[in-house]
């Protein structure tokens, strides 16, 4: 059987299918399988019968919107990006003001 070798240079990417964004702002879940990490991420939305009878004070319910499924170094990759992301992004962008 022959072995499949990783790329080795930049892949190019693509969105022929212009996968949708998901708005994510409910509880998520990360669950270790080993060589895997699946993290579930959910939003909370108005329900949806409450929403169209007119209710002024809809009931609301989370929802899973998304279920990412990958290996676990792809993970710690993530966790890594998006933390030098964050702490970049947190970083005053102008000239300090002196007192």
């Amino acid at each position: 059987m022959p072995v499949l070798q990783p790329p080795s240079g930049p892949i190019e990417i693509s969105d022929p299918n212009n996968v949708p964004e998901l708005f994510i702002n409910g509880p998520f879940n990360i669950i270790n399988m080993g060589a895997m990490v699946q993290i579930t991420l959910t939003t909370i939305r108005p329900n949806a019968k409450d929403l169209m009878s007119g209710s002024s004070s809809p009931k609301f319910g989370g929802v899973v919107a998304c279920r990412l499924l990958m290996p676990t170094d792809m993970a710690q990759q993530l966790v890594h990006s998006l933390g030098e992301n964050l702490i970049s992004a947190a970083r005053p962008t102008g000239p300090v003001g002196h007192a």
